[in-house]
């Protein structure tokens, strides 16, 4: 109701011009703006984005939804939040040109993802009449928002349900859409009871905020009794274990140094194990920061299947060997670099005491043992974990090798890997304590591919091979080892239509069930 619909079956309602475009330094208005493709070779002073709604939109309520109703949200965001948020630190004006269309600004150099700096429109025309600050305690703007999607909020029942009723000035109301007159959200505290009500009729849908893989065993029983569906796809979150390539601490032996060792590491965790055993093999073991699914996964990166031989063979490379013949006892050193010799190859993983996490940590480390590799375990609790530097042991840079997620952002993080990302003292590290490449691993090369990316354009011929780039040498030279995707898990009765129910509802509006579903789908 609140417009999340911008990408829809013909397309998003608001669409971006097509040409990058940039106003050079000194110049004023917009007879001087250029576009990016026009020289390709130029240096954006100022990049200049304009968005087009389609036209004859309408509010809910019958009002024109027109390009002032955005420029009303920035103005609205910028009162309630000043610079305290990202876009509206980087955006120099946002204004509109004419009922259709907006034009963004960013500040001098910036560049980010501009596809992305559209603000989605509020109804001036209503909530116009308010103070800006009493929009936050408005009942009527918080429990009846104005939308131009295609339900309306009928009524909301605080903890217990939301009644939606079908908007008449929906936009694509002409093509039958949407389906029903009215769709009703329950809350529902206990995933047991959702799915019980999912297969005795109760609710059509169950969504990614009540399931969890706890309950995988149960979803596929019934889905083979015919009773509902369900479906998993990888979640923004990526678990992942990091080596400290570069400790803070002078006393630790530079046993990941190598990257021949941190090879042999990833090819000796049977990472398909954690994926069976632990996530029900529901998803592929990962190879890059992104998913197969995304448009800009590279989908020739090198592979780290579970092999002991090929890692036992990358550590004797690497001067770690099996004198005894044991493989009870770990492995040692022989003229490794900054190890002195005979060392013994153990160390310290730690992990989180929390969901599958200790279970995957015991899997490695039995996996590892297969390879003469040592592990002892640590698990703590999140707090402990990931504590502030120089204190805390993974933001100082004082452990071995660390298990913790990052959440996937708009932007492909390759940054989190980059040199000037790295944790320690300022002025020494830019980010100081705050930085997030916690492995302490820096390449020069990869820094500039990096930043290629984040300079790179999406409509530009180079934009996707960047991408690829910079997956292909973290592949490589893994400062971390991608583990496992979470999951994030829907249910829905059986005859509902495939692929109108997934990802967050974005097709809300198609949702439809009991028929031929052919004709339907976005």
């Amino acid at each position: 109701t609140s417009g999340q619909l911008m990408m829809d079956a013909d397309g998003a309602w608001v669409s971006m011009q097509q040409g990058v475009r940039y106003r050079p330094s000194g110049c004023e208005g917009t007879d001087c703006i250029k576009t990016v493709e026009d020289e390709p070779s130029i240096t954006i002073d100022q990049l200049v984005v304009q968005f087009h709604l389609l036209p004859d939109l309408t509010w809910s309520d019958g009002a024109p939804l027109t390009a002032q109703d955005s420029v009303y949200s920035f103005r609205t965001a910028q009162a309630l939040y000043g610079n305290a948020w990202d876009l509206l630190r980087y955006t120099d004006s946002y204004a509109a040109l004419d009922d259709l269309t907006v034009a963004w600004v960013g500040i001098p150099g910036y560049q980010g993802v501009y596809a992305e700096n559209f603000f989605s429109p509020l109804p001036e025309h209503l909530w116009g009449l308010f103070a800006t600050q009493e929009l936050l305690g408005s009942e009527a703007v918080n429990r009846a928002p104005l939308g131009w999607g295609p339900y309306i909020i009928d009524q909301w029942v605080a903890g217990d349900h939301i009644s939606l009723i079908k908007n008449p000035n929906y936009f694509r109301a002409g093509e039958g859409l949407p389906y029903f007159d009215n769709l009703v959200y329950r809350y529902l505290t206990e995933e047991s009871d959702a799915i019980d009500a999912l297969i005795v009729g109760e609710c059509d849908l169950l969504d990614s905020t009540i399931l969890t893989t706890d309950s995988v065993p149960r979803l596929r029983e019934a889905q083979n009794k015919g009773q509902l569906i369900f479906e998993a796809a990888a979640s923004s979150v990526l678990e992942q274990a990091v080596f400290a390539v570069d400790s803070l601490n002078l006393n630790r032996l530079d046993l990941f140094e190598s990257q021949l060792v941190r090879q042999a590491v990833a090819s000796c965790i049977d990472r398909q194990a954690i994926v069976d055993d632990l996530l029900y093999g529901l998803y592929p073991v990962p190879d890059s920061y992104l998913p197969p699914e995304h448009p800009l996964y590279n989908d020739d990166l090198p592979q780290y299947p579970f092999s002991p031989e090929t890692a036992i063979d990358l550590l004797n490379q690497a001067g770690w060997v099996d004198y005894d013949l044991n493989p009870e006892t770990p492995r040692t050193s022989v003229n490794v670099p900054n190890v002195p010799n005979d060392t013994a190859l153990t160390f310290t993983y730690a992990a989180p005491d929390d969901a599958e996490r200790p279970a995957a940590a015991k899997i490695i480390q039995e996996s590892l043992a297969q390879c003469g590799i040592k592990v002892e375990l640590e698990i703590q609790p999140w707090n402990d974990l990931l504590a502030a530097g120089p204190e805390g042991a993974v933001f100082g840079r004082d452990f071995d090798m660390v298990q913790f997620a990052w959440a996937e952002s708009s932007t492909p993080p390759c940054f989190l890997y980059q040199s000037d990302e790295i944790p320690g003292p300022y002025p020494q590290y830019p980010k100081g304590w705050g930085g997030g490449n916690l492995s302490g691993y820096s390449n020069p090369t990869y820094d500039e591919a990096c930043r290629e990316v984040n300079t790179s354009f999406p409509d530009a011929d180079s934009y996707k091979g960047s991408h690829a780039r910079v997956q292909t040498m973290l592949a490589e030279e893994l400062p971390m080892i991608p583990l496992y995707w979470r999951l994030s898990l829907s249910a829905a009765r059986p005859d509902i239509c495939t692929g109108t129910w997934t990802q967050n509802l974005n097709a809300l509006e198609s949702l439809n069930y009991g028929i031929d579903c052919s004709d339907i789908l976005p």
